[in-house]
């Protein structure tokens, strides 16, 4: 009889991290949607701060460069463009709307002009 006990809780012992690792991988259905990224085609968002330089750099029209935030620590010569952009409208004090024109752009990317950088706000980001 006792070793029938022993024999129920080992198999019991054993089997249970199988039954708790199989919960802990299951992922909801909406984090595996790809929000915050932006396709050639797609509209995103530009902050630009109220400064007259940012307003005068990127004008309308514009077809400006995007890179990742990593990029930018690296220096002028490490920098790798992901995409580029062309400025459609301006939206309030603080925004620019732009479409993106090639390659992929993510949230938190930067827009970079001479001097002045934008970071970008994919439109629909974080929604379901």
């Amino acid at each position: 009889m006792i070793r029938v006990k022993r024999l129920v809780v080992g198999i019991a012992l054993l089997s249970m991290p199988v039954y708790f690792s199989a919960c802990a991988t299951t992922k909801p259905q909406a984090q595996v949607e790809t929000a915050g990224v932006a396709r050639t085609g797609d509209t995103i968002q530009l902050f630009y701060g109220a400064s007259q330089q940012n307003r005068g750099e990127f004008c309308l029209d514009a077809v400006v460069p995007v890179y990742h935030p990593d990029d930018l620590y690296y220096g002028y010569e490490h920098k790798s463009e992901v995409g580029k952009i062309k400025i459609t409208k301006v939206v309030g004090e603080h925004y620019l709307e732009a479409v993106v024109v090639d390659g992929t752009v993510r949230d938190g990317d930067f827009a970079l002009q001479t001097s002045t950088a934008c970071l970008i706000k994919v439109r629909g980001s974080g929604k379901k």
